[in-house]
């Protein structure tokens, strides 16, 4: 989804505020990042995913914290894409 720098010029004349072009071209860019993944995530099949609507009526529903051991800590650092040392490393959303 391309997202072109006369749309920031548009979103910043509402916003009022200015930019100047290095701007606008990074944010043109940052947005359409965010935009692809957003429609990356709208592709994931939710076919069998149970319908939990009816669970906004419920209010007050707290348990206590409990602090549990997790025993599989490496195997889950291990499928990380990439690492930084025991940290999943993301792109960044916004620079």
């Amino acid at each position: 989804m391309g997202f072109q720098e006369q749309d920031i010029e548009k979103l910043a004349h509402l916003a009022r505020i200015e930019l100047t072009g290095e701007e606008k071209k990074k944010f043109a860019e940052q947005i359409s990042s965010i935009l692809d993944y957003v429609k990356q995530i709208q592709e994931v099949d939710t076919s069998e995913v149970k319908d939990i609507s009816h669970l906004k009526d419920l209010i007050n529903i707290w348990r206590e914290d409990e602090v549990k051991e997790c025993q599989n800590v490496n195997e889950i650092i291990d499928q990380f894409p990439e690492k930084h040392g025991n940290f999943n490393k993301v792109k960044p959303v916004l620079e």
